[in-house]
């Protein structure tokens, strides 16, 4: 129940940074703090889980710690970029040359977008473990073996509207770290660009959880 927990704070919290035009700058550092210390947090109660990763190694173990060990790096960057680019909570860490530095500023800005791959693979990894544990939650094992094909059905096609947000939202483009500032995602409704940003999660999730049951028979 803590895990699970963990895990809808830390994607609430993502998601919310990677809004932050809706926000108010103070309010998105703040977040980016909070995100971190949930991130270290879900490494501290899973570092066992990873260790486990090593026994036994199999294509998908291994991709999972490839992620893992990604996620944690980008993570890393994330934190420092983003001290160096505060100016609310750490004002005076550094100077102001290095706050306007161009080069740190994308690093910040194209980060978050190779951490939603990331997050998504992740989730696609993980995604039998983590739906059992819903399932359990809610008591609705029943319920998903008769609404299978519908629920999938949804998932599918939050996914394929991941797809329109790579392609709105200049998602390769960020990652190349193209200066980006407002796109034709950022233009839409706070709701509307957050259901996308969900739905480009889950597409990496849905393509790595294919390609290990079908390409890797795992």
């Amino acid at each position: 129940m803590i895990r699970l927990a963990i895990d809808a704070v830390l994607v609430a919290l993502f998601v919310a940074e990677l809004s932050f035009n809706y926000l108010p700058r103070e309010l998105h550092e703040i977040l980016g703090m909070a995100l971190v210390a949930a991130i270290l947090v879900h490494f501290a109660i899973n570092f066992r889980r990873l260790l486990a990763l090593f026994n036994k190694l199999s294509t998908r173990k291994f991709l999972a710690i490839e992620v893992d060990l990604a996620l944690g790096l980008c993570t890393l960057l994330i934190l420092l970029t983003g001290l160096c680019q505060s100016n609310y909570l750490c004002p005076d860490l550094v100077n102001a040359s290095l706050r306007r530095n161009m080069t740190i500023h994308n690093l910040h800005t194209s980060s978050p977008y190779i951490m939603t791959i990331l997050i998504g693979m992740h989730i696609g990894l993980h995604g039998r473990e983590l739906k059992q544990k819903v399932l359990k939650l809610l008591r609705a094992e029943e319920f998903f073996k008769r609404r299978k094909r519908v629920i999938d059905g949804m998932i599918l096609t939050l996914a394929a509207f991941g797809v329109l947000d790579l392609f709105l939202n200049r998602f390769f483009d960020r990652i190349m770290m193209k200066h980006v500032f407002a796109t034709p995602a950022t233009d839409l409704s706070a709701p509307v660009f957050i259901f996308l940003l969900v739905g480009s999660v889950t597409f990496f999730a849905v393509v790595t959880h294919f390609v290990v049951k079908k390409v890797f028979k795992e």
